[in-house]
């Protein structure tokens, strides 16, 4: 995925417009940089999945 790709998927997942993302193994160091510097990333949570697969929540406060 390209970062547009994911950031866009950041986005709508901050925004309420999905429940999660899932962010493939070969993806995760793209995702981590915008996440990174995202200024909610405290509320942005990752559980691990098999084969280095993680999927992404948002917890408002």
């Amino acid at each position: 995925m390209t970062k547009e790709e994911l950031q866009m998927k950041m986005d709508q997942l901050v925004q309420g417009q999905v429940d999660n993302i899932t962010i493939e193994k070969n993806d995760f160091m793209t995702f981590r940089e915008i996440w990174i510097n995202h200024k909610k990333k405290e509320q942005i949570i990752g559980e691990a999945l098999h084969n280095g697969n993680i999927i992404y929540r948002y917890r408002s406060i």
